[in-house]
């Protein structure tokens, strides 16, 4: 078997993951030990319904405050998801792109941070938008 791009921690980081590769990247994440998670946002129009949707999805403990700063903590405290690397996919972000710019380009930042974050302490995080954004590269090739 090809070695994975996902088994390589340094590669870690937020990505735009096109539609066709979804199946191949799952594969890849099960081949690499990754947790994955999963967010589909496409039935939230605003900030803070994502925010929740994102909580509920990810499994967030009880304090989490349904905010950018707490997304943050949440993604990076080292009790969630302890020791383990993660692949989260995220779809359904263009109404939150279309209807909240400044929202969704605070969400982004957020995820960049928090994957770097947490590959920095040895727990490669892959995060993995399904809508394409502008400055987030196409998930490599392995």
């Amino acid at each position: 078997m090809k070695h994975s791009l996902l088994q390589d921690a340094s590669q870690a980081g937020l990505y735009h993951l096109p539609a066709a590769r979804h199946s191949e990247v799952q594969a890849q994440a099960r081949q690499a030990h990754l947790v994955q998670l999963s967010a589909d946002l496409s039935a939230s129009g605003e900030a803070g319904e994502i925010l929740r949707e994102l909580g509920r999805a990810f499994g967030f403990p009880i304090w989490y405050g349904a905010n950018f700063d707490a997304l943050h903590d949440c993604l990076t405290d080292p009790d969630w998801q302890a020791r383990k690397g993660l692949l989260l996919l995220v779809s359904g972000l263009e109404t939150l792109r279309h209807n909240d710019p400044e929202a969704f380009s605070t969400l982004i930042e957020v995820l960049r941070s928090a994957a770097r974050i947490r590959s920095a302490a040895k727990y490669p995080t892959w995060i993995l938008l399904t809508s394409p954004a502008r400055g987030i590269a196409n998930l490599p090739d392995a």
